[in-house]
């Protein structure tokens, strides 16, 4: 009889090991890439959201307005920055203005006196193809000082002209 219980025993500890051993585990590792962080933007880059809110200078101010908008030219580079003063607007060209990106400034080199015939209503934008548009324009911002190229990588080409 014992040795009946002794085999009993050893049945249900070696059922016990076999099944045991038949549990398997299995254990997935999971790699996943972190982002890689922002690229900082190529030197002499010059974003939208780094123009916007900027303070326009005019000679004899630090503080002639704000801009608050940017107008695209059909192949999509910068042309104008609409500035407001005091509830009125006004379309400065993009490639006559010095940016300092830091500070959130734009400075141009022309008075506030000169700038008045270029001043529209909020919502009748000029139509910046108009000859008289342009002559106005160019009035007070003479053609020719800046040239501004947009590569391709969304770096902008300055070159400016005597």
């Amino acid at each position: 009889m014992y040795r009946l219980y002794g085999l009993a025993c050893g049945f249900v500890v070696a059922t016990a090991c076999l099944s045991h051993a038949q549990q398997g585990t299995t254990t997935i590792t999971t790699t996943t890439q972190a982002p890689a962080p922002a690229a900082a933007p190529a030197a002499g880059t010059i974003r939208v959201s780094q123009i916007l809110g900027s303070t326009v200078h005019l000679q004899g101010t630090n503080d002639y307005g704000k801009v608050e908008d940017v107008v695209l030219s059909d192949d999509g580079g910068p042309t104008y920055l609409v500035v407001s003063n005091n509830g009125r607007y006004a379309m400065f060209p993009y490639n006559a203005g010095d940016f300092n990106t830091e500070k959130k400034v734009v400075t141009y080199d022309v008075t506030p006196q000169a700038v008045q015939p270029l001043f529209f209503e909020q919502k009748a934008f000029p139509n910046i193809a108009d000859p008289q548009f342009t002559t106005r324009t160019t009035r007070v911002f003479p053609a020719g000082r800046v040239r501004v190229r947009v590569r391709p990588n969304g770096t902008i080409k300055e070159t400016i002209r005597p």
